[in-house]
């Protein structure tokens, strides 16, 4: 099926901006800030609220899953000695 391009509305810029963020605080510096990207990315709760990782990807139609799966690989090849990316595989 064809899909046509549109403007993101401003509410759905923060939702990207949210997801976003969460992403590359994967790769930051700081032991907790990273820790609670981990946390958010990686969660398997119930939490299905508007925010969620589950959420936010569902909104843009990704898989959760397959996501996640994208950045355990990725983090993987990034710090395989660190403790912390250990903790998402």
């Amino acid at each position: 099926t064809e899909t046509r391009s549109r403007p993101l509305e401003p509410e759905e810029m923060l939702l990207l901006a949210v997801l976003e963020q969460a992403i590359a605080e994967l790769d930051a510096t700081c032991p907790a800030v990273r820790a609670d990207a981990l946390a958010y990315v990686f969660s398997y709760d119930d939490d299905y609220g508007v925010f969620s990782f589950d959420a936010l990807c569902t909104y843009f139609k990704l898989s959760p899953g397959a996501v996640r799966q994208v950045l355990r690989v990725r983090l993987k090849h990034a710090a395989p000695a660190s403790p912390a990316y250990e903790t998402a595989a």
